[in-house]
């Protein structure tokens, strides 16, 4: 079980910021980086002409790729700078959450994840979903109930949250939708 990743568009900027964009969704989905993809994202930042949302974008992106070798420090910091810049997006405290989570900080997790729904983001079922995994793991089932049937109702077709749900619910004892005891 592992927190889904988000990354974050860049706008305009350069090639290097749009192959590291690029990087950092198809890592997002294989969780799988190159350490090329990360130059990438280092010379955009260090010499691309990028907007302050572009930047913002690029520190996330590079996280996600630091996340998918491992080296959780430098996600950290990049994550940490991102924060630092303006106008705070809801994608660093998703990614944030997803690093606490992987490291076993599960109520920091949390904190994360309600952070970013705070300040909106484009994919909040991917906020909600990983919230109710970290709910699990500090056994508040009826967060993590709560968070399964919004992740549901916000994208129906997504078959995770709906797996993962009736699995709580078997485990709690309580009727599934679609397992019956």
């Amino acid at each position: 079980m592992s927190a889904g990743t988000q990354s974050m568009t860049v706008l305009g900027g350069d090639s290097y910021a749009r192959d590291c964009y690029a990087a950092a969704s198809m890592t997002a989905r294989r969780h799988f980086g190159s350490r090329e993809s990360i130059t990438d994202c280092t010379h955009a930042i260090q010499y691309g002409r990028l907007s302050m949302r572009d930047r913002l974008a690029t520190y996330v992106n590079r996280g996600i790729l630091y996340m998918a070798q491992k080296d959780f420090e430098r996600a950290a910091k990049d994550y940490e700078t991102a924060v630092g810049l303006n106008p705070p997006s809801g994608e660093v405290f998703v990614n944030r959450g997803n690093l606490s989570f992987l490291t076993n900080a599960y109520s920091d997790a949390i904190n994360e994840y309600t952070r970013a729904l705070e300040l909106g983001l484009e994919k909040d079922h991917i906020a909600y979903y990983n919230r109710a995994m970290a709910y699990e793991r500090v056994r508040n089932f009826d967060g993590a109930e709560a968070d399964y049937r919004r992740a549901i109702e916000l994208k129906p077709q997504w078959f995770m949250p709906q797996a993962r749900l009736d699995s709580l619910l078997r485990a709690v004892g309580k009727p599934s939708l679609y397992f019956q005891n």
